[in-house]
């Protein structure tokens, strides 16, 4: 117990925030996993259950427009990232230090996205296919490619990071100038930022993952 507790306090805050989501996301998610199992078809979804079935229709039908043939392949990946962005960039809200304001887990999403990337394409369409696609249209245009396909997951990790460090330095910028009028636009200021913002760059980082995945597996 002692080395759990060491452990844990030796953690950067961000990185405890994020562990804590990961843990309420799994237990939420098999709950209400387990209740959707054993609706019958005749019975209609009530409460959070029911808004849980309609965002996983939403996101479905999403992915069929990115993906051709594998969309039941990447989807519960991909609806686990919104779900998880979404919560990560509104912690603040609960209390918690956002996780994507440590470098280390924007990083983290950074080698994640590539990993997925590369070994996804790799598992699906073979090295020789994939060898194929990053020379295409000429093998002139591989060093190009190569460089897209390494820059591009990092400056999306990156995006997360920048843009929740640069909504942060802005509402300390305003509550500075206000000085106690801050107090008045406070909430607004958190709703814009903490939510808004938050929610909105979950999205982006969401529709990205899933532009440059469906493009390196399918035909």
């Amino acid at each position: 117990m002692t080395f759990l507790t060491d452990f844990w306090g030796g953690l950067p805050n961000g990185l405890q925030a994020s562990l804590f989501i990961t843990l309420v996301m799994m237990v939420v998610l098999v709950i209400y996993g387990v209740k959707v199992k054993k609706l019958q078809t005749s019975e209609v979804p009530t409460g959070f259950t029911f808004i849980l079935v309609k965002l996983v229709e939403m996101v479905n039908d999403n992915q069929r427009d990115f993906f051709k043939k594998h969309w039941r392949t990447f989807t519960p990946l991909l609806f686990t990232l919104l779900l998880y962005l979404s919560l990560a960039n509104t912690a603040s809200l609960f209390g918690l230090t956002a996780p994507l304001s440590n470098f280390a887990v924007a990083i983290g999403f950074s080698v994640f996205a590539f990993l997925a990337i590369q070994v996804s394409a790799l598992i699906i369409k073979k090295p020789k296919q994939r060898m194929k696609d990053l020379m295409d249209p000429h093998w002139a245009f591989t060093p190009i490619n190569l460089i897209g396909e390494f820059s591009t997951p990092f400056a999306m990790g990156l995006r997360l990071f920048g843009n929740l460090i640069s909504g942060s330095v802005i509402a300390v910028f305003i509550y500075y100038i206000l000085q106690w009028g801050g107090l008045l636009v406070g909430p607004f200021l958190h709703a814009v930022f903490d939510i808004f913002f938050g929610v909105v760059q979950a999205y982006v980082y969401y529709m990205l993952m899933s532009i440059f995945l469906s493009g390196a597996v399918e035909d």
